[in-house]
């Protein structure tokens, strides 16, 4: 939801040919696995590609295994190769990587496919593409995205807080369905800000560092204003409040500018709480006066 298209398919590219390059250095004829595995491996964070590539090599391993057992007990194809994809996939959840399923299951189906020698010449093949996949995928992620992250996580919150004041009105008067998308926004958010932080952590880079804090801290403000438009919602509808009575108080709070419009009593408790993480969000004390001067 958050990517930025163009961004995404330069660095795929780049990732594919840095793939593809490595594995006509090294002779390994595996090149489909090598350029799909990298581009998996691109990430807006470092240490999730990392996580990601650790991802792929266990699930291609796992199922490179279990595609060799199969043709080792001379299964016909049409039966070896659903009982190592389904094995495969059960393993790789077991273990807790169930982003790394496809790759687990196209191993134990490439290693049977013939393809590429012999079962145990695929598995040498594929394991060795994954190792170059995954190291091309943290050479682009380490070289574009890890240089950028300012740029990066500044694109993904505004794009957070313009859904999240576009969803505000329909929260306010529907409650907390009509704010999910938002919610889900936020958490995508703030679970890479989580990887971003712990790396950059790790690698000391305190400019950085203390940007994403505060983007991490303003995502916070923004589920909890989010929150709060819900808790309206059920307000609104407990006490038979419309959309219409509600709209000049969300213009105001889009644009904060004149008297603040008035909300129907049993909704100013929640109206007045919304004022105030919104002070939160724009600025601190400037902002606590000038939404006071304006209510």
């Amino acid at each position: 939801m958050l990517a930025n298209p163009f961004f995404l398919a330069v660095k795929a590219a780049l990732a594919c040919v840095l793939a593809l390059a490595l594995c006509s250095l090294v002779g390994n004829p595996d090149t489909v696995s090598a350029g799909f595995v990298a581009v998996l491996c691109v990430s807006p964070t470092v240490l999730m590609g990392l996580r990601r590539a650790g991802g792929q090599l266990l699930g291609s391993a796992l199922g490179g295994v279990l595609g060799v057992a199969m043709s080792a007990l001379e299964l016909p194809t049409w039966l070896g190769v659903p009982i190592a994809v389904a094995a495969s996939v059960r393993l790789v959840y077991a273990l807790g990587f169930e982003a790394a399923y496809p790759v687990a299951a196209f191993s134990a189906l490439l290693i049977q496919s013939g393809s590429i020698g012999s079962p145990a010449e695929a598995l040498e093949h594929r394991v060795v593409a994954v190792v170059i996949a995954a190291a091309s995928g943290f050479l682009v992620n380490l070289v574009v995205s890890g240089l950028a992250y300012e740029e990066i996580f500044g694109r993904r919150l505004a794009i957070v807080e313009r859904q999240v004041f576009r969803l505000l009105p329909d929260a306010a008067t529907r409650g907390p369905e009509a704010a999910q998308q938002g919610f889900a926004m936020i958490a995508e958010l703030q679970n890479e800000l989580g990887l971003a932080l712990e790396e950059l952590r790790w690698r000391q880079n305190w400019r950085n560092l203390t940007m994403l804090e505060g983007a991490w801290w303003r995502a916070g403000r923004l589920r909890h204003l989010l929150h709060v438009a819900s808790e309206m919602g059920y307000g609104a509808r407990m006490s038979g409040v419309g959309p219409d009575e509600l709209a000049p108080f969300f213009a105001w709070v889009m644009y904060p500018a004149g008297e603040r419009p008035a909300v129907p009593p049993a909704l100013e408790p929640v109206a007045q709480r919304m004022v105030q993480e919104l002070i939160a969000l724009r600025g601190g004390a400037q902002a606590e006066v000038d939404l006071h001067d304006a209510g």
